[in-house]
């Protein structure tokens, strides 16, 4: 997601409070998908991830997704529910695949991409 784009929406429920850092569990409780599914996409292995879900060490990749979710929930002005429609519904600006298919594979960029692009009303 570009640095310019300002996110007025934050959600303190997928950090950790006791460490004031993101928490991959809470984030896969979330987006409705396992912790191993937010794992792959970080390019970490499950079973460290499950451990310590909020490792300072998996911060940087996990504000990536953060900001996915975060940029999605804006656009549908809090919905949530239909944040996570879009999120498994296949998009044919994203060649018919899920988004949640590129956070699964840990090919974030082009969901990215097309968030901000949403985002700014441009086209993708």
């Amino acid at each position: 997601m570009s640095a310019a784009h300002a996110f007025i929406t934050t959600d303190p429920a997928l950090f950790n409070p006791e460490t004031g850092r993101l928490d991959a569990a809470r984030i896969a409780r979330e987006l409705s998908v396992p912790v191993g599914t937010i794992a792959e996409a970080i390019g970490r292995k499950a079973p460290g991830v499950r451990k310590h879900p909020d490792a300072s060490s998996l911060q940087g990749e996990l504000r990536r997704i953060y900001r996915i979710w975060v940029s999605l929930v804006d656009l549908y002005a809090g919905d949530k529910a239909n944040a996570r429609i879009f999120l498994n519904a296949p998009n044919r600006q994203l060649e018919n695949q899920a988004p949640i298919e590129f956070i699964e594979s840990g090919n974030l960029a082009p969901l990215e991409m097309f968030l901000d692009a949403m985002s700014v009303r441009q086209p993708a």
